[in-house]
């Protein structure tokens, strides 16, 4: 069964795994209060994922999607070959690996570490799943390269923003929360497009915050982008919003090369 990819598809799907992810979640911590984070953390995400992720796969599959969810043309294998890309995945897999190497394991059981590793990978595949996988084939298939990325990345920033927005937080606090979950976004989006290969965004994203997580010792916020930053944390992530800005001018001009590719045929015809 072949679907055909629609923008409207991706964002309705990307609504439901918000709404799921983030309110059932909320629901179950009410209803089974828990003695401890690490048990929080699990309730909270365990029920709720483990059924989104099944679902987005299934979906992606029997829609006919998958070469276009999984794969895009990576950055060395494009004309001109940008290999500068190639700095998303190397700088957010430093950066984790700093953070690991500086953590105080001693404060971590052996099960508790095993709960945080496997929440934070259900989080980064059902996240890049939706947001860097089914919403951007959405988009991609119809509109530029541009487009896709500012709009996967400003709804990626506001589904991080939901639950400061419903608990009435400062609208410049919302704003503040939904730009840099956005810019985390077009991070995940350039590893996406340096690689080509969908699993290594989600892989780099579930590192990314287990090693937050752990590296601070704090459980108790709903997503890693909520945590205190480390300085080794600043300066690199200052360094990858930078490259997002590169990123979106390159996107600007493939955008441009590929209208004028367009037209050039027509003009010669006429």
């Amino acid at each position: 069964m072949r679907v055909p990819q629609r923008f409207w598809i991706g964002l309705v799907a990307v609504i439901v795994y918000v709404a799921l992810a983030g309110g059932v979640g909320n629901l179950l911590d009410q209803w089974f209060p828990t003695t401890n984070d690490v048990a929080e953390l699990a309730l909270s995400h365990f029920p709720v994922l483990i059924p989104l992720i099944a679902v987005g796969l299934i979906f992606v599959w029997r829609a006919g999607w998958r070469n276009d969810v999984w794969r895009t043309p990576a950055s060395f294998e494009t004309q001109p070959r940008r290999w500068w890309m190639l700095a998303f995945p190397i700088l957010l897999l430093a950066q984790s690996v700093i953070l690991l190497v500086g953590t105080p394991w001693g404060r971590w059981s052996v099960g508790a570490l095993l709960v945080i590793l496997v929440v934070n990978i259900m989080v980064g595949v059902g996240e890049e799943l939706y947001f860097r996988g089914i919403l951007r084939a959405s988009l991609r298939s119809h509109h530029g390269e541009t487009l896709t990325l500012v709009v996967t990345s400003l709804l990626f920033g506001a589904a991080h923003a939901l639950g400061s927005v419903l608990a009435g937080l400062p609208i410049g606090f919302v704003a503040f929360q939904v730009s840099v979950a956005a810019a985390a976004g077009a991070v995940l989006y350039g590893v996406f497009r340096a690689t080509g290969r969908l699993w290594v965004a989600m892989a780099l994203h579930a590192l990314s915050d287990f090693a937050l997580r752990v590296s601070s010792g704090d459980l108790s916020s709903r997503s890693a982008d909520d945590l205190s930053p480390s300085p080794v944390t600043i300066t690199t992530q200052a360094i990858l919003w930078m490259l997002t800005l590169v990123l979106l001018i390159s996107c600007i001009r493939q955008d441009a090369r590929t209208r004028r590719a367009k037209t050039e045929p027509a003009q010669a015809v006429a």
